[in-house]
């Protein structure tokens, strides 16, 4: 059985998986210290903390014409 932190890490890779960033970033903060010394929790942590705030960054621009977004999925 999982321990509230494990389940927590579970639940944010999920919602990587559907790209729900914001629920990944809550998750992510719950299992925070549990594995704090793991480094691909940390990776996967940090990396997802940038990519909300370069989705936001991106939304703040959406309403200019000169600015146009693409985004590029693999796989």
């Amino acid at each position: 059985m999982l321990n509230p932190a494990e389940k927590a890490y579970c639940l944010a890779l999920l919602a990587l998986r559907k790209r729900d960033l914001r629920a990944a970033a809550e998750q992510f903060d719950r299992a925070g210290d549990f594995f704090s010394g793991d480094k691909e929790f940390q990776l996967l942590k940090e990396t997802t903390t940038l990519a909300l705030a370069v989705k936001a960054e991106i939304g703040r621009y959406e309403n200019e014409e000169d600015f146009v977004t693409e985004e590029i999925l693999n796989g």
